[in-house]
């Protein structure tokens, strides 16, 4: 009965966030398309801009994880997203989204209307409902410290493209990688401050993995 209970909540909990996020993401779209076409971009380049924000690929990164561990668990992509590695990184990439736009980005603007909401759910609403999902429902044992620096990747791979796109268009999607005002001195050692938060948080999700007596809600992954 229990196991009927957990598995339930986790499934609830799952489409509730996935359901968040391809909203938000299919409601920010047209608002990101629209303000980089008043802002001179083609439509291509508008395009661009929009999948050149680290908040918009992780919701994405989100979205379809969790959409395949509900509807196709059993295939190749569902076993993948729904691995323990897979879903804490996914978790670590999720949080650095809502901890970097609270400290660094939300003074910089003030959103209204339909933008307002699709900001608070892609900064709030799904980092907090995701880093609920991993504590509660993912099964943290098999977590090692190499993981950590695996889930560097991603952003590692996601900072050489803005910078690269930026070098090429003079476009950067955040205040603090704008080399084209900071110089690249000061953008590497912005984004060097960045990772080593990233890594400390990482090897404190493997700690608590390591340490974390075993809870129920937590048996059989």
């Amino acid at each position: 009965m229990f196991d009927v209970a957990k598995d339930l909540s986790k499934r609830v909990l799952m489409a509730a966030i996935a359901l968040a996020a391809w909203f938000a993401l299919l409601l920010q779209f047209p608002l990101s398309i629209a303000t980089s076409r008043a802002n001179g971009m083609t439509l291509s380049a508008a395009v661009i801009t929009y999948f050149s924000f680290f908040t918009i690929l992780t919701n994405l990164i989100v979205a379809i994880g969790l959409t395949f561990s509900l509807l196709a668990p059993n295939s190749r992509w569902g076993r993948f997203f729904s691995s323990t590695v897979v879903a804490s990184g996914t978790a670590l990439y999720i949080a650095t989204v809502g901890a970097v736009y609270a400290l660094l980005l939300r003074h910089s603007w003030n959103p209204e209307g339909l933008q307002k909401i699709a900001d608070i759910i892609l900064h709030d609403v799904v980092p907090l409902m995701y880093v609920a999902y991993w504590i509660l429902f993912v099964a943290k044992s098999g977590l090692r410290w190499k993981d950590t620096l695996s889930w560097s990747i991603y952003p590692l791979v996601y900072l050489a493209w803005i910078l690269l796109r930026g070098a090429i268009s003079g476009r950067y999607p955040y205040h603090f990688v704008d080399a084209a005002q900071l110089g690249y001195q000061q953008v590497l050692l912005n984004s060097a401050m960045l990772l080593a938060s990233f890594l400390v948080v990482g090897f404190a999700m493997v700690a608590v993995a390591k340490w974390q007596r075993p809870n129920p809600l937590n048996r059989g992954g």
